[in-house]
This record gives structure tokens, C-alpha cells and sequence, in this order.
């Protein structure tokens, strides 16, 4: 983490953009009202910057950073800090922007995926960034399935969108491949996909308890006729979660339908 902090007025030619930062995507989105906020009443949190080499690096702060330099600014205000590494200024950056709702969800896979493959475990990133185990394994896709089930998809006992489901509702590895067992086990697809439905609804009950009542279990069906832009952006999301189609439109509706409060 950080060893000081220091205000400083910088040359905004001095400054570049970390490769560290965690926001990539809809930058230029809404630039031009953040501009006129702060050529109306000034800039109100100064960006978070560190040097490297004859540059300073910017972490945390780009569309503040962006829209000082769409003004015409010289200068602004930066807290200057000291990191040691790439992957503390990632941290670093993540921790700053992950409780703001615009955070783009792409931005928070990347990042995830990204000190996976440094830190080399889901329980060590998501104590450096402050979250949940489980919110970790939801950035991180399939990249965040534990081993166990792994070797069940590279064995084709299971899907690899099973294996993402069963992970994201169920993080401890045993219980986890304990439930995927009764899902090979299982008799036809729709009582395979009940038995994740239950898994996700009832994460602390036993697998043997989450497979009796996903016998009893009715699943409605629904068409969807999509425009080509959600269909795309559909095809996008199954590719990056590797993930069916069917199971990437039950999560949006249901985030669709919790976010108003449908879901009790």
C-alpha cells in the first residue's frame, strides 16, 4: 500500500495514464458535463498519481484527469503516493473505484482476472481489494471455478457454464463438486438446471437437501425475441463468462427484477 501522500500541482503534459488504472471503458461518457461541473465550482478531489521515471502515472482520477485537459488546463491538482509495483497500483486503483455504481463491470473482470494470475489464489484478491470471495468469483467468469469442478468440465461430466454457475452461488470446493456429482447424476436437463436454480436459491443447504427439492421443482419457460444489439451483446457475454445463453439471460432478469425490488 501506499507509504505517503503529497499534494502537488503537476504539468498535465507530465502526466500519463497507468496501465495499472481499472477503468478502460465509456471514458469519454458524460466528459463534457464533469468538464463544465468543474470549470463552474473547480475540481473538488484532486487525482492520485505516482512517479515513474521523468512521467508521473495517473491511478485513480482519468475522467477528472480527461476533462482538466479538455479545459485547457496546465496544471492540477494531484495527491502524489509511491507503489511498488504494477499490481499495487491495480489494487490500488480497484479499492478507489469499486463501491461507485459507474464502475464498469468489464473494468472489474479485468482487474480481477488480472491479480488472479499474480497473487495466484480468489481468497488472496479479494482480501486485497475488500470484497467478498464470492463477488471475486463473479468478476473473475470461469477463471474463478475451483479446480475440482474444472477437472469435471475437462472430463465433460459437466458444462462449463454448470461449473461457473455451481461456483458463483456455492464457494466452498467440496460442497460445490458435491452438487455437481447430482447434477451429472441427474435424469434430464431441466432437472440439471433445477438443481443449479436451487443451489443458487439455497447456498447452505446440502446437496443431498438441493437435490430433493429440485425434483419438486417446476421451471417456467419463456421466448425471447432479441434486436440484433441484444443478441450481440448476448453472444459477447456467453463468450467472456463461457456461459449459455439461457443462463446469462436468467442472471440479467434477475438483476433486472431485484434492482426493483420484484424479487422477494
Amino acid at each position: 500500500m501506499p507509504t505517503r501522500l503529497r499534494l502537488e500541482e503537476i504539468p498535465i503534459s507530465s502526466i500519463t495514464v497507468s496501465p495499472a488504472n481499472v477503468r478502460k471503458t465509456d471514458l469519454e461518457e458524460g466528459i463534457d458535463a464533469l468538464a463544465r461541473s468543474i470549470k463552474e465550482i473547480g475540481l473538488q478531489q484532486p487525482v492520485v498519481v505516482y512517479r515513474s521515471g521523468t512521467v508521473y502515472e495517473l491511478i485513480i482520477g482519468q475522467r477528472r484527469f480527461l476533462a482538466c485537459k479538455r479545459l485547457g488546463w496546465e496544471k492540477i491538482p494531484a495527491l502524489v503516493t509511491s507503489v511498488d509495483d504494477q499490481t499495487q497500483a491495480a489494487i490500488i486503483s480497484f479499492s478507489e473505484n469499486i463501491h461507485r455504481l459507474d464502475l464498469e463491470y468489464r473494468d472489474k473482470m479485468a482487474v480481477a482476472v488480472r491479480l488472479l494470475h499474480e497473487l495466484k489464489s480468489v481468497k488472496k484478491v479479494a482480501e486485497c481489494l475488500g470484497v467478498t470471495e464470492q463477488s471475486v468469483r463473479n468478476y473473475l467468469g470461469y477463471e474463478g471455478v475451483p479446480e475440482g469442478l474444472k477437472r469435471m468440465v475437462d472430463e465433460k461430466k459437466i458444462s462449463a457454464s454448470t461449473a461457473v454457475d455451481i461456483a458463483a452461488s456455492v464457494p466452498d470446493e467440496k460442497k460445490a463438486i458435491e452438487i455437481a456429482q447430482k447434477v451429472v447424476e441427474a435424469p434430464s436437463r431441466d432437472r440439471r438446471r433445477a438443481i443449479v436454480e436451487v443451489a443458487r436459491d439455497n447456498p447452505e443447504r446440502s446437496a443431498t437437501e438441493i437435490d430433493k427439492l429440485a425434483a419438486g421443482l417446476k421451471c417456467g419457460k419463456i421466448t425471447l425475441h432479441l434486436t440484433p444489439r441484444l443478441a450481440g451483446a448476448l453472444q459477447t457475454a456467453c463468450r467472456d463468462f463461457r456461459l449459455e445463453p439461457d443462463v446469462v439471460a436468467q442472471h440479467a432478469l434477475e438483476e433486472w427484477l431485484g434492482e426493483r425490488g420484484f424479487l422477494k
